[in-house]
């Protein structure tokens, strides 16, 4: 992750707050390290970082809101954000936590639509921001930006029909145990119980990612603990087995909990 100094100032953010100064080779050489920027060359990598706007929002704090106007593409840069969906009947869905490197909203800047989901900051978060024009203008003068857009749609395309597949055909311990270990690998780190997923994480978040209840997220994780597999407490999840815990994801051991009602 990119540091971020202090006390020295180096432009204005929206709404007129001063933006501090990251230095821009230091933003250029971590845009060169992402999925979208990938490849782009040096000179090119600086323009697109002298482009951009820095903003910081505050865990809890909405990035942008479902239904919005999408007028700026989003790279998250430090940090973690949630994307989560609401439906007609107010129910919520968490679609998926994205780390540094990831673009938030970026399908709907590409299409020229809404947001179809909200994102908000689950730690403190510094993200990089462009106008829908300046994206425009950027992939026209950079072919490698718009594939490189392409891909990343595609990729998400991708995981969300695997996730639709998931929620169509696989049991839920098995969706839950699928869950948790795609955040591990994400955001996992090393901690003396196993692997800490390194943000807070409810069991409502779990549930509303896995297509299920609260009561069968609860029950199904305190089976988990008993049978030394992860260590739940307050918005912490470790998994202390991934091994094992590869298995309930697989279908290859244990059983299944029927949902609750």
């Amino acid at each position: 992750m990119v540091a971020l100094p202090a006390l020295v100032w180096d432009g204005l953010e929206a709404g007129g707050a001063r933006r501090p100064a990251m230095s821009r080779q230091e933003d250029a050489a971590f845009l060169g390290r992402t999925k979208l920027f990938g490849g782009l060359d040096a000179e090119a990598l600086d323009t697109v970082a002298a482009l951009a706007t820095s903003r910081a929002v505050g865990a809890g704090q909405a990035v942008f809101r479902q239904d919005g106007e999408a007028t700026h593409l989003h790279l998250l840069v430090t940090g973690r954000v949630k994307i989560a969906q609401v439906n007609g009947d107010g129910l919520s869905l968490t679609i998926r936590f994205m780390g540094p490197g990831e673009v938030p909203g970026c399908v709907a800047i590409f299409r020229h639509v809404p947001f179809p989901a909200s994102a908000t900051a689950v730690l403190d978060s510094r993200l990089l921001l462009w106008s829908s024009a300046r994206v425009g203008e950027m992939m026209g003068r950079h072919p490698r930006l718009a594939a490189n857009a392409l891909e990343v749609v595609g990729t998400q395309t991708q995981e969300m029909l695997h996730r639709l597949r998931e929620f169509a055909m696989d049991p839920v311990e098995r969706r839950i145990a699928r869950a948790l270990l795609r955040l591990v690998g994400q955001a996992g780190r090393r901690v003396g119980a196993g692997l800490e997923i390194d943000f807070p994480l409810s069991r409502q978040d779990i549930a509303e990612m896995t297509g299920t209840t609260l009561y069968t997220v609860s029950r199904t994780l305190r089976e988990w603990e008993r049978r030394g597999l992860v260590q739940s407490a307050r918005r912490r999840v470790v998994v202390c087995d991934p091994a094992r815990l590869g298995e309930m994801g697989t279908g290859h051991t244990g059983s299944h909990p029927r949902e609750g009602a």
